[in-house]
């Protein structure tokens, strides 16, 4: 590491991961002996919520509805779980997502609906988004249908947050990877938020929300964590890898958490953004999945 200095039924829940900011509304606790809990033939699924930071006072998304695309075990015509190619899309006609999967069945999860301050799940916050029972079977997509509540706050103004062409709904495709299983009739999912990636600004006082959604599981990709100091300094941290860019704002007393990291090796770039502090680069660093790396107390200096 070399540092360079310079100037039977499916509960499903869903967790979003942010860029990487992630808030919890519901802390994640180890379950136990919940199978006897799950109806026959069904499976339940909890998604998670979480969120990559972004240069805002605040990104507030309007969520009105989580559904999961699922292929019973009883339709033998497809096996296995989604498009092994993982992505999102946008559903403006609403009719065309469950084309290629016969049988496949839309069921609906319950949520609180209403806006979620992105920023809030930053820093390896998790927030419980949605979670409910489904038929027994495999998960092909995710979809979620925004509502018209959405705003950026930059510089203590508020501004409005448009949907991208108008389009209300995001789909992401399911690969099996993509799935933790607790048990085999319970599900659970962590979604990325990026809003780095999902505001578009348009023009100085218009913002565009072009939704930018991943999945990602704890056990295959890896964390970093440190502390940066001083708080003066206002770094942004940056983790580069061969396949991804993954930022973090420190909080108030300057830690920090990157997850989702799907490389094993890496270059950390701080970055001080005000009074002259000089930023620091940490090259190879190395990361193991399902592990996290702890680069303990960077100080920074004029």
């Amino acid at each position: 590491m070399k540092t360079i200095m310079k100037a039977p039924a499916l509960f499903a829940v869903l967790f979003i991961f942010l860029s990487t900011v992630t808030f919890t509304i519901l802390s994640c606790q180890k379950e136990s002996g919940l199978d006897a809990n799950i109806p026959e033939g069904q499976q339940r699924i909890r998604i998670m919520l979480s969120d990559s930071p972004v240069d805002f006072d605040a990104v507030n998304v309007d969520i009105q509805l989580v559904e999961v695309l699922v292929v019973p075990d009883s339709c033998h015509s497809n096996s296995g779980y989604g498009d092994n190619e993982q992505g999102c899309h946008y559903d403006h006609h609403h009719d065309h997502d469950n084309n290629n999967y016969n049988c496949a069945v839309w069921d609906t999860l319950d949520i609180r609906p209403g806006v979620y301050n992105l920023l809030d799940l930053s820093n390896g916050v998790d927030t419980l988004l949605a979670t409910g029972f489904t038929v027994q079977g495999t998960i092909k997509k995710l979809r979620l249908t925004l509502g018209t509540q959405n705003s950026v706050v930059l510089d203590s103004v508020s501004y409005p947050l448009q949907l991208w062409n108008g389009y209300d709904r995001v789909t992401i495709s399911v690969r099996g990877e993509d799935v933790h299983e607790i048990s085999p009739t319970d599900l659970q999912i962590w979604l990325d938020f990026d809003a780095g990636r999902s505001i578009v600004r348009v023009t100085n006082n218009r913002f565009v929300l072009k939704p930018y959604l991943r999945i990602w599981l704890p056990a295959q990709t890896a964390t970093l964590k440190g502390k940066i100091i001083p708080h003066e300094a206002h770094a942004v941290v940056a983790v580069y890898t061969s396949s991804d860019t993954l930022v973090a704002f420190p909080g108030d007393e300057g830690r920090f958490k990157i997850r989702g990291i799907r490389s094993n090796t890496g270059d950390v770039f701080i970055n001080a953004t005000t009074n002259n502090y000089m930023d620091t680069t940490i090259t190879g660093v190395s990361f193991t999945f399902g592990q996290i790396t702890d680069i303990g107390t960077i100080e920074l200096h004029q």
